[in-house]
């Protein structure tokens, strides 16, 4: 729904644009979106954004709406946006999403420029969003060998672990991947896998420590977040270490309360001492 004050925000900045003042354009219509969501503001500033070279910026914009597939005018903005920033990956895992080939060509960068992103991503030290998002630009042999040398590299964190094993989940994968998890090497096949947050096992356990912290919102909060640090550690391979998921929230309540983890106390120490490596 577009607001009175927002429409007349849209006119003001259709009138900057048409002079040519597209800094002046965007401001109105962020200021409009500043008044409450409106997909009409969202696909104008969008819009504008790619004139402006704000690749970064109208991707991020449009993956904040909420019918980004069920809106056509929307999906059409997200995929000449995905086209701007050159993120062929994205584009493949759509397509493995809706099982069909986009209608527009989308390709990654050259390869030159890939291999340099590969480079900086493996060095950065503390990586950005931004950053990451730029493997998204790699072809498909690029990323999925990258992703394949970073899962097997014991100075990563885990934190790009998971994102890369999203990815390869998302692309739908059939070949068989390996992953460093506790310093052992496991195998996965991404197209057989879950997003660590749709893993029947990881909703299972922070399920159970709602249960058990139902009436301590505090506690729960924490737990929830232990629970996602030690499962993303063990992730994409829960199936291997987590076998009974309510006892194994029991046991890392307790671990995190009293340092006594049940049965699942070397493995729980093996955890947090990856952590704290």
């Amino acid at each position: 729904m577009t607001t009175l004050s927002q429409k007349n925000l849209i006119k003001l900045a259709k009138k900057d644009q048409d002079q040519g003042n597209i800094d002046s354009a965007i401001r109105n219509l962020e200021e409009a979106l500043n008044d409450g969501h409106s997909t009409e503001v969202v696909l104008k500033l969008c819009e504008l954004y790619l004139l402006n070279k704000q690749e970064d910026q109208a991707y991020f914009l449009i993956k904040e709406e909420p019918d980004l597939f069920s809106n056509s005018h929307v999906f059409d903005e997200y995929l000449r946006i995905l086209q701007a920033n050159n993120f062929f990956i994205e584009a493949k895992e759509v397509e493995n999403l809706l099982n069909k080939k986009l209608e527009i060509e989308i390709v990654p960068v050259e390869t030159s420029r890939q291999f340099k992103i590969m480079q900086e991503v493996r060095n950065s030290t503390s990586l950005s969003q931004i950053e990451y998002l730029k493997l998204l630009k790699l072809d498909l042999n690029n990323f999925k060998n990258f992703a394949q040398s970073i899962l097997l590299d014991p100075s990563q964190n885990f934190a790009l672990r998971i994102a890369l094993c999203a990815d390869l989940v998302r692309l739908g994968i059939k070949d068989t991947m390996k992953v460093l998890i506790l310093g052992q090497e496991e195998k996965f096949i991404p197209a057989k896998a879950n997003l660590l947050e749709k893993d029947p096992l990881f909703k299972e356990v922070i399920s159970s420590l709602g249960d058990r912290f139902y009436h301590s919102p505090a506690q729960l909060g924490m737990m929830i977040g232990e629970a996602n640090l030690v499962l993303g550690n063990l992730y994409p391979r829960l199936d291997k270490y987590v076998d009974e998921p309510d006892s194994f929230a029991k046991d890392l309540a307790s671990y995190l309360q009293t340092s006594d983890g049940g049965s699942h106390q070397q493995l729980l120490e093996k955890v947090y001492a990856n952590l704290f490596k």
